[in-house]
């Protein structure tokens, strides 16, 4: 797979990207709901009802340039002597890269206003500077107490989180979130949809999740992605 910027780049599903024309952008990005602008002719998609690829759709891809250009497969792997694989599901979904190193970071760049150059829009979600800039002397202040067995030494994430690793994105964002950020969202719901997250990605470091879990997961994180959209 070429990676999450190609055109069809998700490896479970058929989801197709859309880029910014009018800034001539080149990266593409797999909203559920469609910008609403000229030349925009892909529908919105429901998360619930995604068109899945297959093994048959991964084997039966020959020619290179659709291959590289329409569903971002770079070439037949080697594995694909092996009969028993069915390359639509053999691999679980890296959970480490997804969540700690890609969406955790990017909500704290929406949150105080560093992401891609995005205002708020009509939200209201934006977190004040002598604010963030608190809770980043509180997780100073929070690392003090806690046992080196549980984290490492995390930094002052207002200042600086270019040290920040998926450990500590990861125990920041799951275990003092919460109560860092608790009262301090111009709008509550906003820091009750973080909450929804948190909880989420707790269940999926269980050591044992029952099919009824599954679901749950699946049907909690189509919701979290639509609200997020909103």
């Amino acid at each position: 797979m070429k990676g999450h910027n190609g055109y069809c780049p998700c490896r479970s599903c058929k989801i197709k990207g859309v880029r910014n024309i009018t800034a001539r952008g080149k990266v593409y990005y797999t909203p559920l709901t469609m910008p609403q602008c000229d030349h925009q002719t892909q529908l919105s998609a429901d998360p619930r009802e995604l068109q899945m690829r297959t093994h048959h759709h991964f084997i039966s891809i020959r020619e290179k340039n659709d291959i590289m250009k329409f569903y971002g497969i770079q070439g037949p792997p080697a594995l694909c002597r092996v009969g028993s694989l069915n390359y639509a599901i053999c691999a679980p979904w890296e959970w480490m890269h997804l969540l700690l190193e890609n969406m955790v970071p990017g909500l704290i760049k929406l949150w105080t206003g560093h992401f891609k150059g995005l205002d708020e829009g009509t939200g209201n979600y934006e977190l004040a500077p002598h604010i963030w800039e608190e809770i980043g002397q509180e997780t100073v202040n929070a690392i003090k107490t806690i046992p080196a067995s549980f984290v490492r030494v995390l930094g002052n994430i207002a200042e600086n989180c270019s040290g920040f690793t998926a450990e500590s994105w990861g125990f920041w964002f799951i275990y003092l979130a919460p109560i860092l950020l608790k009262d301090h969202f111009p709008d509550d719901k906003y820091y009750v949809h973080m909450c929804q997250l948190v909880k989420l990605m707790k269940s999926t470091i269980k050591l044992k999740l029952t099919t009824d879990e599954v679901d749950e997961l699946e049907e909690g994180f189509a919701q979290w992605v639509q609200e997020y959209e909103e």
